[in-house]
């Protein structure tokens, strides 16, 4: 037997041990609890607009420009075995309590916990989100996505550990639903490239190599989807280009640019009617002081007007006119505004939008319940006339909203507390096998992450999920650090 399959077989016997009874008790009573207590007080999903965008595409079977097909085709398979609205919130509460099981087991098992009391507590805070919970009862693609990144975690670390092919496997696996379900996951494979190189052997290559093949797999989807189903030869579906001149447009009122300095003609008249428009940014983004989303998709905002004069001008619909600007014009736009002025952007969009990161004060749906009021949705999941959608209770906007914010907030204090003790005594504290490598690894994972998502679109609360392995990973090791230290001392 190989030592491979040694360690494949020993991580079962872990799981099945005596000392995990309760950690898979804090697991399953978590979710159950979590399960219940959403389902009491909002029978049915929340949604907003993106949920009916979702259900039109897996209805249709038909790719669609606006969003990644992954989240569609999961709502196929889940329609499929069952074609009822609440199995899309079992299913996706399973996935969730596998996910964080994956993740948390695989690093106690890497990484043995110097306290077992310490280890449940943060166990519990992890698994026990309500901003997880409340979006595994939402049409959205949000909680997905996260349970595909605590997957590509697991399995990556799993893989450091054992060099074997089933862990490779799942990694791919995961990376590839990720892709599909947000295309802001393309960040992912240059930097597990840069992780396989922590790799030895020729397991790193065969990491690697399969690690492009499984994106530019994505890459060709999407690109023939594409032309089937809009007739552009194209990977980009202008969705990027949108957000670029969305979240470029925040500086366009606190920047010198005359019109004439622009040598393309097309972005010298579209930055023209900026300039006509920089009252409407201003009071959108409460003077630069807010990031807003609003510009992509409010048919009274300066983009969405542009549009419909080109429309006018042009003849073209509506779709062909959306995909041409956003992959030209408006990337090119936003592009141009963003690398000439980096410091406006930092200050009138970048800045306001980290602020989400320590404190996030823009929660979106979990803020607000919103009832189901798409027809497609009632007639996909064949939901009777005159049900009452309503939420029964609204304990999220009535007294979880603050404490949602502020936990966020005492989760960075906690982190800077175990960093700055992590440095006052590095030269004491003691990192075991790979343990240095899977620090580096989380936090790599996690400042990319973040640095991404809010550049890429104005954020809300459910872009955070991801975090939470992030803020547990993090705090884990580096207080189990501190606890062996200081266990030693006392000897």
């Amino acid at each position: 037997m190989t030592k491979n399959n040694d360690t494949s077989n020993s991580i079962f016997m872990f799981l099945k041990a005596k000392e995990q009874r309760t950690d898979w008790i804090i697991l399953i009573v978590s979710c159950i609890i979590g399960y219940i207590v959403l389902k009491t007080c909002y029978p049915y999903p929340a949604t907003i607009s993106d949920s009916g965008t979702y259900v039109h595409a897996a209805a249709e079977d038909m790719f669609t420009f606006y969003r990644p097909f992954g989240y569609s085709y999961f709502l196929q398979i889940v329609h499929a075995i069952s074609p009822g609205i609440h199995a899309v919130f079992i299913v996706q509460t399973i996935l969730y309590f596998f996910s964080v099981a994956a993740f948390s087991f695989v690093l106690k098992y890497v990484i043995p916990p110097v306290s077992s009391v310490f280890w449940r507590i943060l166990l519990f805070l992890f698994v026990f989100s309500p901003v997880a919970f409340y979006m595994s009862n939402a049409l959205m693609s949000d909680l997905l996505f996260a349970v595909m990144i605590y997957f590509m975690l697991a399995s990556f670390i799993y893989y450091i550990r054992t060099k074997g092919p089933a862990a490779l496997c799942l990694f791919l696996i995961s990376l590839f639903f990720a892709l599909h379900i947000r295309y802001s996951a393309i960040m992912f494979p240059p930097l597990f490239i840069c992780f396989f190189f922590m790799v030895k052997g020729k397991m790193r290559w065969i990491g690697i190599a399969a690690t492009l093949a499984v994106t530019l797999i994505f890459y060709n989807q999407v690109k023939r989807e594409m032309h089937k189903t809009t007739g552009f030869d194209q990977f980009s579906t202008g969705f990027d280009g949108w957000q670029l001149a969305n979240n470029a447009m925040h500086a366009v009122p606190y920047i010198d640019l005359k019109p004439e300095k622009i040598k393309d003609p097309e972005m010298r008249i579209l930055h023209q009617y900026m300039l006509t428009q920089t009252d409407v940014i201003k009071e959108r983004t409460k003077d630069g002081t807010e990031a807003v989303a609003a510009f992509m998709w409010i048919n009274d905002l300066p983009l969405k007007q542009f549009m419909f004069s080109y429309i006018q001008q042009t003849g073209q619909g509506y779709s062909p006119s959306w995909i041409w600007l956003g992959s030209r014009n408006y990337k090119e736009y936003g592009t141009y505004i963003i690398s000439h002025y980096p410091l406006q952007f930092a200050r009138y969009y970048y800045l306001p939008n980290s602020k989400e990161v320590f404190y996030p004060a823009h929660h979106e749906i979990i803020g607000k319940y919103y009832p189901i009021n798409m027809k497609n949705v009632l007639e996909w999941y064949k939901i009777p006339e005159n049900t009452n959608l309503d939420a029964r209770y609204t304990i999220y906007s009535d007294y979880l909203d603050k404490p949602i914010t502020i936990s966020y907030l005492t989760a960075w204090l906690i982190i800077a507390v175990a960093a700055v003790l992590s440095i006052i005594w590095r030269k004491h504290l003691e990192w075991g096998e790979n343990e240095r490598k899977i620090f580096w690894i989380i936090v790599a994972a996690g400042i990319l992450y973040y640095a991404a998502t809010v550049f890429a679109s104005p954020v809300s609360t459910r872009f955070w999920i991801p975090m939470n392995a992030i803020f547990f990973g993090v705090a884990y090791i580096l207080y189990n650090r501190i606890m062996a230290y200081k266990k030693i001392k006392k000897i």
